[in-house]
């Protein structure tokens, strides 16, 4: 049973939107995908632990970082799904054995629209 909690701001993004917030003590980044649904994914990448909006040049907006609904890590090219896969490392980097495996590598979260609101899953 998931203990749904809403998010103290009000937040709409638009299809292809990313933002930036945190949620209890966790940077993550907030996105809607192209169908609609809304995805959190913690802000740092796995692969090298970087904080992945400093990828971008000043003034870029957040949003240059999602590609076919995934997100885009720009320090090394890694990019992860919503369920925290990571889907795609360009070539002639070493391939972890858990992304081999097909499991999450990145720690993402739950998320959902209720009556207007959104609500994070607790974790």
């Amino acid at each position: 049973m998931s203990n749904w909690q809403n998010l103290n701001h009000a937040v709409s993004l638009a299809p292809g939107e990313v933002i930036e917030i945190e949620w209890q003590g966790d940077d993550l980044l907030l996105y809607r995908t192209s169908a609609g649904e809304y995805r959190a994914i913690t802000a740092y990448c796995p692969h090298m632990g970087n904080y992945i909006p400093n990828g971008l040049a000043p003034g870029q907006s957040l949003s240059r970082l999602l590609q076919q609904d995934e997100l885009r890590c720009p320090f090394h090219g890694w990019r992860f799904n919503g369920e925290g896969q990571c889907t795609h490392i360009p070539q002639g980097q070493p391939v972890p054995v858990a992304v081999k495996q097909g499991r999450a590598v990145a720690r993402c979260w739950r998320v959902r629209e209720e009556k207007g609101r959104i609500q994070i899953a607790a974790t």
